[in-house]
């Protein structure tokens, strides 16, 4: 069963300032296996689809290819993302857009990549027409970020939990969480990119009050139009369980940074 998020363009209008304080980087090494895996030589097209605001992805991918375009159907977002770009990787193109807007106008790819954007996305759409974008043994990358628990650092349990007790009453997470939700994997089980692996790297990394207070507020999920006065509440239980638990304002956490790395079957 192919579930589908409703399109909302500016779902994210007003994240955008925050993604970049509150969302965990990538990791390095993770795009460095990435690239390596995809036999990126410098060479090739990279598409960064659902780019968001930093254009983490195509930012990090930019001295491994010849050129690369990130699309973003947000106007804020791709601002924030141009002006991290400008002058560092004058070889990416941002361009306003969506999945629905692929099409063989753009050209030819060796590498898509979508990072924490897939699940807004029309997935069985979105693969057939990267089918038709992607070199013969080009690859789709799906990267995420996930906050694990960690039993010497309880801490980020509760603070996993206070936001879901936020954010769980929101559609379109309802409907990710339920157990009729296909995942990822199964998507591109069905899709032609069908010979997948994962690749991920763990590390631990100190966080602020900041940091984990502009994470909800980079969230459609946590924003303050579902929310309204909530969200102060929110942002005020996030500062006492730092008071409590930190040092000084700081706190480490152990994060994973994941590829779900897809190439056609009957090349792999």
């Amino acid at each position: 069963m192919n579930q589908i998020t409703p399109f909302v363009p500016d779902r994210f209008r007003n994240a955008a300032p925050h993604y970049l304080i509150g969302r965990p980087a990538y990791s390095p090494a993770l795009i460095r296996r990435v690239a390596q895996r995809a036999g990126l030589d410098g060479s090739q097209r990279l598409l960064d689809l659902g780019c968001g605001p930093p254009g983490q992805l195509s930012l990090a991918f930019a001295s491994w290819v010849a050129s690369a375009v990130a699309i973003d159907p947000e106007p804020a977002m791709l601002e924030v993302a141009a002006q991290l770009g400008a002058g560092i990787a004058p070889n990416i193109d941002y361009r306003q857009g969506s999945s629905y807007d692929l099409s063989p106008d753009l050209g030819r790819f060796h590498l898509a990549v979508i990072g924490r954007a897939f699940h807004w996305m029309d997935r069985v759409d979105t693969l057939a027409r990267l089918d038709a974008l992607l070199d013969t043994r080009g690859a789709v990358a799906l990267f995420n970020t996930t906050h694990l628990d960690d039993p010497q650092r309880p801490w980020a349990a509760q603070y996993r939990d206070l936001l879901d007790r936020y954010a769980n009453a929101d559609a379109a997470r309802e409907m990710r969480r339920s157990a009729d939700y296909e995942s990822h994997t199964d998507v591109l089980a069905r899709s032609a990119f069908n010979a997948i692996e994962r690749i991920s790297v763990i590390e631990y990394r100190r966080v602020s009050a900041e940091q984990l207070k502009a994470r909800p507020l980079s969230m459609s999920s946590l924003s303050r139009e579902r929310l309204g006065d909530q969200l102060d509440v929110l942002l005020a239980d996030i500062d006492t369980l730092v008071a409590t638990q930190g040092s000084d304002g700081w706190l480490t956490e152990r994060i994973e940074s994941s590829a779900t790395f897809a190439t056609r079957a009957e090349l792999s």
